[in-house]
This record gives structure tokens, C-alpha cells and sequence, in this order.
């Protein structure tokens, strides 16, 4: 079981991962150079792949209680 503090925190994880996600891909999208065009790239994806890996484990815990 998490506490009320640790779900708050989890939470503030995820909107700040959410928000690298997003942040990465408008960099990605709006640079020209094509190193850094796909640096930006694979950075979102990672951070999308987090969040989406932090989100599917904490609905599998809700499941079991």
C-alpha cells in the first residue's frame, strides 16, 4: 500500500514526465539540425515509454487491492 504522500508524488512523476514528452517532441519537430532533430526524438519516446511503464504498473496494483 502507498501512502497519500507517495501516490502524490507519483503523480507529480508523471505529469513531469508527461511534460518532457511533449516538450522533447515540439523541440524535435521545430529544429532543423537533424542530429539534434533525432536527439529530441528518442529523448520523447523514452520519456513516453516511462510514463507509460510508471502508469500500467500503478493500474496493476489498483487491480489488486
Amino acid at each position: 500500500m502507498l501512502t497519500a504522500k507517495e501516490l502524490m508524488q507519483l503523480e507529480d512523476f508523471l505529469g513531469m514526465e508527461q511534460n518532457c514528452a511533449k516538450t522533447m517532441s515540439y523541440f524535435g519537430a521545430n529544429i532543423h539540425d537533424a542530429q539534434t532533430k533525432q536527439l529530441f526524438q528518442q529523448i520523447a519516446q523514452k520519456s513516453q515509454q516511462h510514463f507509460q511503464t510508471m502508469t500500467k504498473h500503478l493500474n496493476a496494483g489498483q487491480n489488486l487491492q
